[in-house]
């Protein structure tokens, strides 16, 4: 019974991130990319400046008219304030990975248990 609990939580957590990052992304076009800092207007009309160089030093490219997911550094504790993926491909794969996780957590109490 506790590894049905388990998956189940996971499940129930990874669903609820998933629409913390909902309503928190914003999605956005890079309109400008220097190799140090990347420029990006979102739907709403704001432009967000991010920094573009890691801490390895390397600078990846990223093309203009790319679209981005933005996200507040308030809401990001290692400063990762951008994801180079849009907002509906990072939607659907936080609920495919919570369906997935409640799904295994139902097999699992469908066969221990019925």
């Amino acid at each position: 019974m506790l590894g049905v609990i388990c998956w189940e939580v996971l499940g129930l957590l990874v669903l609820g991130l998933t629409l913390y990052l909902l309503a928190v992304a914003k999605t956005g076009t890079v309109i400008d990319n220097d190799g140090i800092q990347l420029t990006v207007r979102t739907r709403d009309g704001n432009i967000w400046y991010l920094p573009v160089a890691q801490t390895d030093g390397s600078r990846p490219y990223i093309a203009i008219g790319s679209q981005v997911v933005v996200m507040s550094a308030k809401t990001t504790r290692w400063k990762n304030t951008y994801v180079l993926m849009p907002k509906w491909r990072l939607l659907l794969s936080g609920l495919a990975t919570a369906l997935l996780f409640l799904a295994v957590g139902v097999y699992v109490y469908t066969k221990r248990f019925l």
